[in-house]
């Protein structure tokens, strides 16, 4: 049995084919490329660190200081960001059991109305939920820290 060699003509080898199912990865707020929600809902070691310094290794409910898990006060389905004002640790127990705040309502609650009142109304958020709401003129660290700071309740 013979092949013959028949190349591709040049506009075919070029082409490419769209992908399927690709996600736009982020958005673009006011002319500045935004990360995706899932990057930004993510706790990086220096906010978990952050988060240790400010409200202690123990579990918020029993004060166990035993397999602690960082938990997002606000859930990130519900926009919660990846930052220490949003993160409380909890026990394994409290965490992923029935009565963690992901099953039970009050606590979910409470833990929110503690961190409004420690942090202000924007505790969840970083500095792109800020600055898309027009609260901080760009996107900078600086920027961010400071209205915080003004928002925090010492």
């Amino acid at each position: 049995m013979e092949f013959k060699y028949r190349p591709y003509p040049k506009e075919r080898q070029l082409w490419k084919k769209p992908r399927k199912g690709r996600k736009k990865k982020g958005e673009t707020i006011k002319g500045r490329r935004v990360p995706s929600a899932s990057v930004r809902g993510k706790i990086t070691k220096e906010q978990y660190n952050q988060a240790l310094q400010k409200h202690g290794a123990f579990c918020f409910v029993c004060g166990t200081t035993e397999n602690l898990e960082a938990h997002h006060v606000r859930f990130k389905s519900a926009g919660g960001r990846g930052r220490w004002r949003n993160i409380r640790f909890l026990c394994a127990e409290h965490h992923r059991g029935k009565y963690s705040p992901h099953q039970n309502e009050q606590l979910r609650k409470e833990l929110e109305k503690l961190h409004e009142k420690l942090y202000g109304p924007w505790f969840w958020a970083d500095k792109y939920d800020l600055f898309k709401a027009g609260l901080i003129p760009n996107t900078t660290d600086e920027e961010f820290e400071k209205f915080m700071k003004g928002e925090e309740k010492s």
